[in-house]
């Protein structure tokens, strides 16, 4: 009984302590209910569990002099206990940034029902003394609770990130950018010739279900969605509902589409097998041990492995009819986002990679921690979208390979991915200014393709042609892949009269 009391105060000891972090443009909330805010954690510094940055503090200029930065650190009691209160700032880097803690409040005593306020000075070199090793830095503040005649004490850990000069942009690489792209790459180009669903048979309008096609009422919802959603994270102050409205979404969505890769995996396997026979039961749980754990931790690996699944549901369940909608698509795209990057680079302090990272940290982007850890990012991240669309457009020039006979429009839109993948990464590399991805590869990726159909006199059927359907065979579905063989009934070109081949549009 006496061990119980002896820790009755460590179970209430800072339940009723609220930290608020103030600087020259808001208050933000550091810890409450026995828990720091997610953008404080210090885990936020490990890149290995999470991509988004710890919240950023800083000095816009320094203008060629020594600059001094202050944020107040508040701590409200609204218990009734007194606590002396310590905090310490240390600094995560050697650098020349002098840190200082001093109380502002008449002592350092917390006394029930009442506050004590902190000043966090951050005193910076001069402008021409700084680099990109000590302009910036990650700290960590340390708050001791010791409660007043008794034994008992917590310590309180966050951290945050401070720069010398919040508009400094340095010119970096990172290998994990590439990395990504070769992985992203690969998938899609699998995907794109194999678009078939084989998990489940759906009729429409007497034919098998091959996916549904992209025309401009879903191209219009498409820009909708995307600059409604740009400008109420921009220009309103909805942003808190908006990112936990996207992470819902994209975990229910998500969850779907990690239970359709599961039953498309398991309809590969043979037709007696376990696996496939009860395979609606191991997709359901495959897909919620990896949405329920995202859903509380949010790790970079699992939003990953839900974005890659969004890639395939595209990619398997949309389909573009000809290169008209996919320039309408595409063309939009690039606009949308370019307009969203000048917004932003005009409008943020922070820059389009490091606003995105911080407002978007869900599944709709692909993630992968950088191997040397850069100012207010963590990871590298492409866009789900500027992966998928290519997907889809690749995936309509591999049908028109296959109906044209000829194999030119998927290689020539594979390699010119590639070349347009690695012109966007030098230029990421050659200038301080983020670049959208997709202002490289969807120009490119279309004008190698519309040049090609031009070369070949096929630019009138590739335009308005209708490339919906696949006329390549696969294997008869509930056959396993060793099984698989030509169907009775193949549509075979050569027979035809000459009338109805049209290799070109001459």
């Amino acid at each position: 009984m006496q061990i119980l009391l002896f820790f009755v105060p460590l179970l209430i000891l800072g339940q009723k302590v609220r930290i608020f972090m103030e600087d020259a443009d808001d208050e933000y909330l550091v810890y409450d209910k026995n828990k720091v805010s997610f953008e404080f954690l210090p885990e936020n510094l490990n890149q290995g569990v999470t991509c988004k940055p710890p919240r950023s503090f800083g000095i816009l200029s320094t203008n060629d002099g020594i600059g001094i930065s202050n944020q107040t650190l508040r701590i409200e009691n609204e218990d009734i206990i007194s606590f002396n209160v310590y905090v310490l700032q240390e600094d995560e880097k050697n650098t020349n940034i002098n840190l200082q803690t001093e109380v502002i409040s008449d002592d350092n005593k917390l006394k029930p029902k009442s506050e004590i306020l902190f000043r966090l000075s951050q005193q910076c070199p001069q402008r021409d003394h700084l680099t990109s090793q000590n302009y910036w830095t990650p700290i960590s503040i340390q708050v001791s609770l010791n409660e007043v005649n008794q034994g008992t004490h917590e310590l309180i850990k966050f951290a945050i990130i401070f720069s010398c000069d919040k508009s400094y942009r340095d010119i970096t690489f990172d290998w994990s950018l590439p990395i990504l792209l070769v992985i992203s790459t690969i998938l899609i180009a699998f995907l794109a010739k194999y678009t078939r669903i084989l998990s489940f048979s759906w009729k429409r309008n007497g034919k098998d279900f091959q996916g549904f096609e992209i025309n401009f009422m879903i191209i219009g919802i498409y820009i909708i969605l995307y600059a409604g959603g740009a400008t109420i994270v921009l220009a309103t102050e909805f942003l808190d509902f908006v990112r936990y409205f996207f992470i819902i979404i994209a975990c229910t969505i998500g969850t779907l589409a990690i239970f359709f890769v599961s039953s498309e995996f398991a309809c590969l396997l043979k037709q007696n097998s376990f696996v496939r026979k009860y395979y609606i039961v191991f997709s359901s749980i495959i897909s919620l041990l990896i949405a329920l754990p995202y859903y509380f931790f949010k790790p970079w690996y699992l939003s990953d492995i839900i974005s890659l699944a969004f890639i395939v549901l595209i990619v398997k369940f949309f389909r573009l009819k000809n290169i008209k909608f996919a320039s309408f698509l595409m063309i939009s795209n690039v606009l949308l986002d370019s307009i969203l990057a000048l917004i932003i680079h005009y409008t943020q302090v922070q820059s389009y990679n490091t606003t995105v990272l911080q407002f978007l940290n869900c599944p709709l982007e692909l993630q992968l921690p950088l191997i040397r850890l850069q100012f207010n990012k963590n990871c590298a991240w492409i866009s789900l979208f500027s992966q998928a669309i290519p997907g889809l457009l690749l995936s309509l020039a591999y049908r028109i390979d296959k109906t044209k006979r000829t194999f030119t429009y998927g290689l020539q839109g594979f390699l010119s991915l590639i070349i347009a993948e690695g012109l966007w990464v030098l230029a990421t590399v050659s200038v301080k200014h983020s670049i959208p991805e997709t202002i490289f590869t969807y120009p490119i990726l279309l004008g190698t393709l519309t040049l090609n159909s031009l070369r070949r006199a096929e630019f009138n059927s590739f335009w308005f042609g209708d490339y919906l359907t696949d006329q390549s065979y696969s294997r008869l579905r509930g056959d396993s892949l060793m099984d698989a063989k030509p169907p009775d009934l193949l549509f075979n070109v050569d027979v035809l009269p000459d009338s109805k081949v049209q290799p070109t549009d001459l």
